[in-house]
């Protein structure tokens, strides 16, 4: 006589857990695993000076430097997002991780060597870009598919932040040790704390419920979860979404439901892209060195980096209460506003104060690498699991061109002669932020304001259940 299998529906286990302990060991792997991309990612911002000096080269010529680093992200993210979706988001991970490895050291060995050959360094770059690609997407998935629904955009926005709260960390490491030693650093870290993380970090749920073979993995898996034994591996388990599927995952993303929401991601992805780069890599050289002193332009690439924290949690709070549409939107805005008032800042013939491009820096930076959060958490949420690694890795990888155009438009404008007034070329990276605003707003699939934080008393195992059984 045959049993019939107890069918368990994946998302109404996990929407209905605590987080703690274990999506919050999960959170602390991947922030400290993502402040070491973020060192990685701003490095080049802090090294560009030193470079220009001892290499003799000039401002125009980092443009291929900060290019191939974000042409190694464009086919970083979407193929690692691809692997994610296939062969899992751990193994993917560690991938991402060899690849930063491998390019920074190979960057340190070209930094340090005497033939400061250029051509190198852009080919390593590209090597490093390839592993910074598929870290942010990858985790922003993992993390959107291990914690609850009440919780979810407040802890990506809190792990994506941690991105440019490493470029801080980058900030203070170029004054302790040569630049050269920046990309050993860099390199290294990464794949250190994969070592010592390597066997508590997870695999997907919803990954594993969509191959049978795991599915005595998964069991062990949530009942750590859920602190008790509730299932025993041989439940079907099922992951339960809207939305309707094409013959594959890049058709699906473009047919009737998903369209609208892509083409905006894409669009406010790839504006917001720009001016974070822009400011990451460009800030501390557009600054005027006979208007801003040189450790005052410091300060303010540090603090960019700084605000994304208040920026993102700040903002991810807000999202709870209020769903993502208007938060995000009117933070993209006040970004817009602050980058116009650097220029208007620029426009006087006397040193404007430090305290100024200080704040109006911290001020940006909160906006806009807030929103750079706010785009991953927007983007896990819109697609299904089965094609949400390959959706947000293209997303990125579309983000990248406004991020590739941000050096190759600095390049144009210092290649300019005479050079025009900066206070216009903020004024124009300030139009860029106003587009993302605007894009962002018209984005269909918001995160919406969280009004139930609790599932109603409902026992978890028999919600489970019931949904699964319902689908």
């Amino acid at each position: 006589m045959s049993t019939q299998r107890k069918t368990v529906e994946i998302g109404a286990v996990i929407d209905s857990s605590n987080y703690f302990w274990v999506p919050f060991v999960i959170s602390v792997m991947m922030i400290l695993m993502m402040l070491a991309d973020g060192f990685d990612l701003f490095m080049m911002g802090h090294v560009s000076n030193h470079l220009v000096v001892d290499w003799a080269i000039s401002r125009a010529a980092l443009g291929p430097i900060n290019s191939a680093g974000l042409l190694g992200m464009a086919v970083g993210s979407v193929a690692l997002g691809w692997l994610g979706d296939r062969i899992g988001r751990k193994r993917s991970y560690f991938t991402c991780l060899v690849f930063l490895c491998v390019g920074s050291v190979l960057c340190f060995l070209t930094a340090t060597g005497a033939a400061h050959d250029i051509h190198q360094l852009v080919l390593w770059r590209f090597v490093t870009g390839l592993g910074m690609g598929g870290v942010t997407p990858l985790a922003a998935t993992l993390i959107s598919e291990w914690t609850s629904q009440r919780v979810r955009s407040v802890v990506v926005a809190l792990v994506i932040s941690s991105v440019p709260l490493g470029g801080s960390l980058a900030g203070l490491a170029i004054k302790l040790v040569p630049w050269q030693y920046m990309f050993l650093i860099g390199g290294l870290v990464p794949l250190a704390l994969f070592a010592v993380f390597g066997y508590l970090f997870p695999e997907s749920p919803k990954f594993m419920a969509q191959h049978p073979a795991q599915h005595p993995r998964l069991a062990r898996s949530l009942n750590r979860l859920l602190g008790r034994q509730a299932f025993d591996g041989t439940e079907k388990f099922i992951v339960k979404e809207e939305g309707r599927h094409s013959s594959n995952w890049f058709a699906t993303l473009w047919n009737g439901h998903y369209r609208r929401a892509t083409f905006f991601i894409w669009v406010a992805f790839s504006f917001n892209s720009f001016v974070l780069y822009m400011y990451t890599n460009y800030l501390k050289v557009l600054l005027p060195a006979d208007r801003v002193a040189a450790d005052v332009a410091g300060d303010a690439l540090s603090l960019f980096s700084v605000g994304a924290f208040f920026g993102s949690i700040g903002g991810a709070l807000l999202i709870r209460l209020f769903g993502s549409r208007n938060v995000g939107s009117g933070i993209a805005f006040i970004g817009a506003c602050c980058t116009a008032l650097i220029g208007v800042v620029l426009l006087g013939t006397g040193l404007p104060q430090a305290s100024n491009v200080l704040v109006l820096s911290f001020l940006v930076g909160a906006a806009i690498n807030g929103m750079q959060a706010f785009m991953y958490a927007v983007s896990a949420h819109s697609y299904p699991t089965e094609i949400r690694g390959s959706a947000v890795g293209m997303a990125q990888t579309v983000s990248r061109v406004g991020a590739v155009a941000s050096p190759s438009v600095a390049s144009a404008y210092f290649a300019m002669q005479p050079v025009p007034a900066v206070n216009l070329f903020f004024w124009f990276v300030a139009i860029c932020a106003f587009i993302t605003a605007l894009s962002f707003y018209l984005i269909p699939s918001h995160i919406p304001p969280n009004k139930d934080p609790r599932t109603g008393g409902l026992d978890l195992e028999a919600q489970a259940i019931r949904d699964g059984a319902a689908s």
